[in-house]
């Protein structure tokens, strides 16, 4: 492993930088697109394509990663972008289900209270429940980052870079050091971003439901 990384360190660079692309394109675009998506459906926008939706969100998290990742190259072919398809579709399931479930959650009684002292619906929304469905919000968000970094891996069967692109050329190879530099640099991106996340979620929840926990 040690003697891998002395002979290829600029190709590890490259590979960890592409697997960092991958992760911050598909998760900004994962937490926009799911926080939308979220709130249409939460606040009865559409019923029936909320359904829908989230019957497909729900199948395509069954999926094995393998299959969306080959799913997205039949329709977008090789390299980054379909990476990047593959990675949102997958990212998106707990994002919008955290943000359904958490925004539902919210007590009525808490948005009869905001209603009686004259918000409008936009500020109930901003002010009420995002609010206090942020920390569920949040733990959609940091198990979508998780999943992301692991999938992110498989992103190099169809050209998306990445770290898997040395883990699989130590399969190729049968060079152990390779596979370990590969899975090894990706297990502590996780932890590292889980830690980015956990961070983040304790300055966006309010303290009042963190405290109470």
């Amino acid at each position: 492993m040690i003697s891998y990384i002395a002979g290829h360190g600029e190709q590890i660079w490259i590979a960890f930088s592409s697997h960092i692309t991958l992760f911050l394109s598909s998760m900004a675009i994962s937490i926009i697109l799911g926080l939308l998506l979220g709130i249409f459906i939460a606040t009865g926008g559409g019923k029936g394509f909320g359904r829908a939706l989230l019957t497909i969100l729900g199948a395509s998290q069954a999926t094995p990663s393998i299959a969306v990742v080959a799913f997205s190259f039949l329709f977008v072919g090789i390299g980054k972008a379909p990476a990047i398809l593959a990675l949102v579709i997958y990212c998106l399931v707990p994002v919008v289900f955290n943000v359904v479930s958490g925004l539902l959650g919210v007590p009525g009684e808490v948005v009869e209270a905001a209603r009686g002292i004259g918000m409008t619906r936009a500020q109930i929304l901003l002010k009420v429940k995002l609010p206090l469905a942020s920390e569920v919000i949040m733990s959609g968000v940091r198990s979508a980052a998780t999943i992301n970094i692991g999938t992110a891996t498989v992103a190099a069967v169809i050209g998306g870079g990445g770290l898997g692109d040395i883990i699989f050329t130590g399969l190729k190879m049968q060079n152990n050091g390779a596979i370990l530099v590969g899975a090894g640099l990706s297990a502590i991106l996780a932890l590292v971003v889980d830690f980015v996340f956990a961070s983040v979620e304790k300055k966006v929840v309010p303290k009042g439901l963190s405290q109470g926990r």
